[in-house]
């Protein structure tokens, strides 16, 4: 039996690091990658007659599965281009970025919905630096799915020696996890930037799991989910190292640099979602402190006043 009758035809939307680590995982199928900048594009990806690149969404048709790789804040305008292109799209839809939309405050598998509301879809989470896997270099990932099925049938063509795939139900609990761990990394990079110690970093990271645990809750999530790879995991991960975009922002914040110069750099997950966050907070009637603390330094707020306004909050209980 040849490679062509047992591939699965496999679209990527994206062309960053992680839509790179993707492909890299998932090299045994035959994979579309739909990028904005074809030229551009090319001179990574391997062009070959598994691997195409292309700048057509209607390509992506018959895919059996589509990879979401792309900013949280990009997906609305790229859903609504698929499904103009596309006819009675039956893909099962992996969502891979790790936001909330701003304005509307809608997790990824919401804008999804509205999309394509029959579709299926799984979301893909948990601590994963895309320069470590693209290296093969051992990587455990959750994929969350209301649909036992899809969880079991999408696993077949992720897994693999090096990169384990584990299974959850909660599609909220695995988003929020993966869109809050980016904005506590900001906080954390604002500490490790302003040299205050690994004490107020493993300080930053408890709190910041505690705000992710009390926000989830309220939004319907399993508590379990943030003791494991989309919680806990991620956020230690992101939080401790300095190859995080969101953890790297905060340092260089807390080093002088400017929000306008180094967003032009690299798309920050955090930055971008930080706003819906604390609005949610808002909506749900959650406390968190850290998340409006980073919002007040994104909006230009003195980074030392806002650091020392944390460490003197009122003595309480935790929770």
């Amino acid at each position: 039996m040849g490679f062509r009758k047992i591939m699965t035809k496999i679209g990527i939307i994206g062309s960053g690091q992680w839509a790179f680590a993707l492909s890299k995982v998932l090299n045994k199928n035959q994979i579309i990658i739909k990028c904005r900048n074809l030229r551009k594009t090319k001179k990574k990806f391997l062009q070959s007659q598994r691997q195409i690149v292309t700048d057509d969404f209607g390509l992506l048709q018959d895919c059996e599965y589509i990879f979401l790789s792309i900013p949280s804040q990009s997906v609305r305008e790229n859903l609504k281009i698929l499904k103009n292109k596309t006819k009675n799209l039956r893909s099962t839809f992996i969502i891979c970025c790790k936001g909330v939309e701003k304005n509307s405050n809608k997790l990824i598998s919401e804008i999804l919905f509205e999309f394509f509301p029959n579709s299926s879809f799984a979301i893909l989470s948990g601590p994963n630096f895309s320069s470590e896997v693209i290296k093969g270099l051992p990587t455990a990932a959750v994929l969350s799915s209301q649909k036992k099925e899809v969880l079991i049938k999408t696993s077949k063509i992720i897994s693999q020696e090096r990169f384990r795939t584990y299974f959850n139900k909660d599609i909220i609990g695995t988003q929020i996890g993966g869109a809050m761990k980016n904005i506590i990394a900001i906080a954390s990079g604002l500490i490790i930037g302003k040299n205050l110690g690994n004490n107020a970093k493993a300080a930053i990271i408890t709190r910041g799991l505690s705000e992710t645990v009390q926000l989830g809750l309220k939004m319907g999530a399993k508590k379990n989910t943030f003791y494991g790879l989309s919680g806990i995991g991620d956020l230690t991960l992101t939080c401790s190292s300095l190859k995080s975009r969101n953890a790297k922002l905060g340092y260089c914040l807390a080093k002088g640099g400017k929000i306008s110069i180094l967003k032009k750099n690299a798309v920050v997950e955090g930055l971008d979602s930080c706003e819906s966050i604390c609005q949610l907070g808002l909506r749900y009637d959650v406390e968190l402190p850290i998340c409006n603390s980073v919002k007040k330094i994104i909006y230009g707020e003195n980074v030392k006043k806002i650091a020392t306004s944390l460490l003197s909050r009122p003595l309480q209980y935790e929770k």
